[in-house]
């Protein structure tokens, strides 16, 4: 499956789910795999269910009276074998949509760390990022507890000391063992918390086929520099550049400090550093600039950002983020 499933390829699954009537669906894949299953496991119980309400949050009715979910994740990045969400795209507009629902957590999530190691460095790079920016924006996020950091900041750790190691020789056990267990921390992270603006403002991936984990590593820089104007996001960087063993004076010498680790580390996987260096122009960028401003601000996930944002504030990190 490429990316993303879109709605229709979630129709046409569910309806060879009806014609089976199994009572175990088993998602063996990337995130793309286990969020499709997610949203035919619905469609599967509540054929007639209307297609908006699917994406309402939280409004799902109970699932579990036809089959039950098995999550095993192949790539190591989305954490969606945890995670009460699932993503999809609207091919014609190129949008996302979300469902968000308890229901949908899967009942069992099988880490199999000798899965992922056939990944090529390019997905490693990819997945690694998308679960660095879960776990970066869940920390900081409006909702964050005591139970959500601390899965996070053990995931932060975890992807700081074995990312590289993994996109560098894929047949390192231990670092793919290391990051198949820290992408699922991430999504634990994100599933008791959230994401943050990054996460709102991946109208990128879909607009300009950027894989997400790309885009969010793109992204992520931009949008953290832009809370470092929140007190609050300033106070949680510095914790996880401690927790991480960067040094600095304060608060904000660590906070920029932590930036630019997440910089050291985008260049050493060799992915691009703004949206212009992954292949877009600026007619493209221009084009559905204002659309992807107007989906964004109106995303959960910007509205309990640390830092309080605009529409202008989206549309100056789009700009920072396209030129750098």
């Amino acid at each position: 499956m490429k990316r993303e499933p879109t709605i229709d390829e979630i129709y046409l699954g569910a309806k060879s789910l009806l014609e089976f009537q199994p009572d175990l669906i088993i998602a063996l894949g990337g995130g793309s795999v286990i969020d499709a299953a997610k949203a035919m496991w619905i469609l599967y119980e509540y054929p007639t269910i209307d297609r908006e309400k699917i994406f309402i949050p939280f409004a799902i009715p109970p699932l579990r009276n036809k089959a039950r979910l098995v999550a095993i994740p192949s790539t190591s990045g989305t954490g969606s074998e945890t995670s009460c969400a699932a993503v999809f795209i609207e091919p014609n507009k190129k949008t996302k949509h979300l469902i968000l629902s308890r229901e949908i957590i899967p009942d069992l999530a099988i880490l199999d760390p000798e899965i992922p190691m056939t990944m090529p460095p390019r997905i490693t790079a990819s997945s690694g990022m998308d679960a660095l920016s879960h776990a970066l924006e869940s920390y900081v996020f409006t909702l964050s507890n005591d139970f959500s950091e601390a899965a996070a900041l053990k995931a932060i750790k975890l992807i700081f000391e074995n990312l590289e190691r993994a996109y560098k020789n894929g047949k390192d056990q231990t670092a793919r063992e290391k990051m198949h267990y820290a992408a699922t921390l991430a999504g634990i992270a994100i599933n008791n918390s959230g994401t943050g603006l990054a996460h709102a403002m991946d109208h990128i991936g879909p607009q300009f086929n950027i894989p997400h984990g790309v885009a969010c590593a793109i992204l992520l820089p931009y949008v953290m520099e832009f809370n470092l104007g929140s007190e609050r996001a300033r106070k949680k960087y510095a914790e996880i550049a401690r927790f991480v063993g960067l040094n600095g004076r304060n608060e904000d010498e660590l906070s920029k400090g932590l930036i630019e680790e997440v910089r050291r580390l985008q260049s050493a996987l060799n992915l691009p550093v703004t949206i212009k260096a992954a292949g877009v122009t600026e007619e493209e960028f221009f084009s559905v600039l204002e659309l992807m401003v107007k989906h964004s601000s109106e995303n959960f996930s910007a509205k309990l950002n640390p830092r309080a944002s605009t529409p202008s504030d989206i549309r100056e990190l789009y700009l920072k983020a396209f030129h750098g």
